[in-house]
């Protein structure tokens, strides 16, 4: 008769990995990318873990095994993407000078990662649809607040530098860009199905943003 002891070495034997694999977490970025792409295409409401399971080109039970539920996915989605996203963004402000021209660099900065990464617009939507699931609502105000006050860093870095009036909120004015241009590509997609013509209508939009940014600034 096998000992408890020996039994429970072989459970764990067939049982699931004590720990990451490589083999798992490449399976893993797999999925959150194929699920990216899906959210992108037909939005959470209608995304079904079955699209996900086609689009990955692996198996039911191999989406199932790392995630348990659309909800559990498009949390990791949103959280993991969101990341990469901002370190994106610092990395392209770090070209910058500090001050107001690191502001400056921040429209244009988003704009060219958001037309080379289209999974980009899928980090705004999903935290829109996700604020609105009790679950997961306080993470998507997290994640938003996130972004909101590394925004407001940089109007502050400015004021610090004389270049930003210190009669501008920082948290207020950073509210206001992010919420601008998390709402342009879906107000946008839905005036326009050319995809060229709203490329530039986002442009256009940007440089208003801009515009709006450099008008606290200081004289220079």
């Amino acid at each position: 008769m096998a000992s408890p002891h020996r039994s429970t070495q072989a459970r764990r034997r067939v049982g699931r990995p004590s720990g990451p694999t490589e083999h798992g977490a490449a399976s893993r970025e797999r999925i959150l990318d194929a699920a990216a792409a899906v959210f992108a295409q037909v939005g959470y409401d209608r995304a079904r873990m079955a699209d996900v399971v086609e689009a990955s080109g692996m198996t039911k039970g191999s989406v199932y095994f790392h995630f348990e539920s659309k909800e559990a996915l498009a949390v990791a989605v949103l959280t993991e993407k969101h990341a990469q996203w901002l370190d994106r963004v610092q990395a392209r402000l770090a070209t910058a000078p500090p001050g107001l021209q690191r502001m400056e660099a921040l429209l244009p900065a988003m704009l060219d990662l958001h037309r080379a990464d289209p999974d980009a617009w899928v980090i705004s939507r999903l935290a829109q649809n996700l604020a609105e699931v009790p679950a997961t609502r306080n993470l998507a105000t997290a994640l938003t607040r996130r972004w909101i006050d590394r925004v407001a860093d940089l109007v502050r870095d400015a004021q610090h530098l004389g270049e930003v009036s210190d009669e501008v909120d920082p948290q207020l004015l950073a509210t206001v860009l992010v919420g601008a241009f998390d709402g342009l590509k879906t107000t946008i997609g839905t005036v326009s199905d050319d995809p060229h013509a709203a490329d530039q209508q986002l442009e256009a939009c940007g440089a208003l943003l801009l515009a709006m940014m450099r008008s606290v600034a200081l004289s220079r």
